[in-house]
């Protein structure tokens, strides 16, 4: 084989995993970076939001560089993230949608499902997981859109 014919094989090879790598990529979600409030410039968050035809959206939410709630809150003892629809509605009250664990590498994570294809997201420090309604500052939020 001559070095001409191995080289456009590579490249032939090389296009051709890009094309399947751009593919493959096309059908995955989106990643909206969370805004952190100004008394926690460091904190760092995104939401890998993945819409499907259903109607159903999976929102992966990952943070880095949250301290321990309490110092943000006296009383909070995790951070809890909230959705609030985008609505025309005055009454549109924010959901809990869980807590998020930070680990000793100030990280974490949480996954959840919505039928929502609009809606805020924000993050904050809670005395308890299952609180009803957010009572501390925002410390990250995005608004996150399927369109």
């Amino acid at each position: 084989m001559s070095k001409k014919s191995r080289s456009f094989g590579s490249l032939y090879g090389l296009v051709a995993g890009l094309a399947i790598s751009a593919v493959a990529l096309s059908g995955c979600g989106t990643t909206f970076a969370m805004q952190p409030d100004p008394s926690v410039p460091f904190a760092m968050g995104q939401v890998d939001a993945s819409f499907e035809k259903d109607g159903n959206g999976t929102m992966k939410v990952k943070v880095q560089h949250l301290g321990d709630p309490a110092k943000l809150n006296p009383a909070a003892t995790t951070y809890v993230v909230w959705i609030k629809p985008h609505s025309d509605k005055q009454d549109v009250k924010p959901q809990n949608m869980g807590s998020i664990k930070v680990d000793s590498d100030y990280s974490g994570s949480i996954q959840f499902t919505t039928t929502f294809k609009g809606f805020d997201i924000t993050i904050t420090p809670e005395p308890a997981p299952d609180v009803t309604t957010p009572s501390g500052r925002d410390i990250l939020k995005a608004s996150i859109s399927a369109s």
